[in-house]
């Protein structure tokens, strides 16, 4: 990034100027210190061997002793353009360094934005397309205008629960301690299958119930953006498998679809924001990687694996509690 990168030399720049400062005064201190005893010895030898006339020492004498400072002036510049040239390479890696959790902090920041923008946008434009189609016919029936504000006060209150859970997740990304509820977990799932497109081609293999406790927005959000996968990238007419099976610790959650699936150099990299495969542009995107940030606030783990043109299978496991 640029910011980053101006930041990156701004930084080293006044490294570089700190550690010059630093050179040129310990190269003032030496050249005061080492002309000091150079001066002493001279003078010392002149003395004894009499080349000293009047107050001043013999002219070669003195044409060597300036000569001598000459040199020590010149080693020391020497040294501090070794000093700057290798310092402003240490300098500029030492800001990288310095920069480099800052600008991770920031870049987490930005998908988080992007992600949350993607996820806010679905029930919006569910809503809009609801209250168009009401207004569109002034005699739209009372039942139809009250089956639109039911399913807007739906959408509403996802977005609701959906703000809270992202606003939450922005402050602590290893884990979601609070909205901690007990709640049917199969219910809640079922809901989730009723609610979305091609709901007749999913088929729930599950308990009749599961109480588990969890925060539930998080969780619906992460199987909400696994169904919708499954549905966006498989055809019209074939079937999507979710199961739910219950362990001692934790409850494992499995969505099946058979479709195009994903090329194995892609797959490690689905969970990554606006990350683009050979076979699909844009599939597998943005509501991935926040499924992902949201399991691992929730302390689980999600995986997936694909064999292209046959199945595609991702595996959600979260600590049952």
């Amino acid at each position: 990034m640029k910011l980053f990168t101006s930041a990156t030399i701004k930084l080293a720049s006044w490294y570089l100027l700190i550690l010059m400062m630093v050179s040129l005064l310990f190269s003032g201190i030496i050249f005061n210190i080492a002309r000091s005893e150079i001066d002493a010895r001279l003078q010392g030898f002149a003395v004894k061997r009499g080349l000293v006339s009047g107050n001043s020492l013999d002219k070669p004498l003195s044409e060597q002793m300036e000569a001598t400072d000459t040199n020590l002036i010149i080693s020391l510049a020497y040294l501090n353009l070794v000093v700057l040239l290798g310092g402003g390479v240490i300098a500029y890696l030492l800001a990288q360094r310095t920069l480099e959790p800052i600008e991770a902090a920031h870049q987490a920041q930005s998908r988080f934005v992007a992600n949350a923008s993607h996820q806010l946008r679905t029930p919006l434009a569910i809503m809009k397309a609801e209250a168009e189609l009401a207004l569109h016919n002034p005699k739209t029936p009372k039942s139809e205008l009250r089956q639109t504000l039911t399913s807007n006060l739906e959408e509403i209150n996802r977005l609701n629960e959906l703000a809270t859970m992202l606003l939450e997740l922005s402050h602590s990304e290893r884990q979601l301690s609070s909205n901690i509820e007990k709640f049917d977990l199969v219910e809640l799932t079922n809901n989730l299958i009723s609610s979305r497109p091609g709901k007749e081609r999913v088929t729930l293999h599950a308990p009749d119930d599961l109480a588990v406790t969890m925060n539930r927005p998080a969780v619906r959000e992460v199987i909400a953006v696994l169904l919708d996968n499954a549905v966006k990238h498989s055809p019209d007419t074939s079937p999507i498998s979710l199961t739910i099976k219950p362990f001692k610790t934790t409850v494992v959650i499995t969505v099946t679809n058979h479709g195009p699936g994903i090329n194995a150099k892609d797959l490690p990299h689905i969970f990554e924001r606006f990350y683009s495969g050979q076979q699909h542009a844009n599939s597998y995107g943005l509501g991935l990687s926040l499924a992902h940030q949201l399991t691992r606030a929730l302390g689980g783990h999600i995986s997936a694996r694909s064999t292209p043109g046959k199945v595609t299978t991702f595996t959600l496991s979260l600590p049952k509690r």
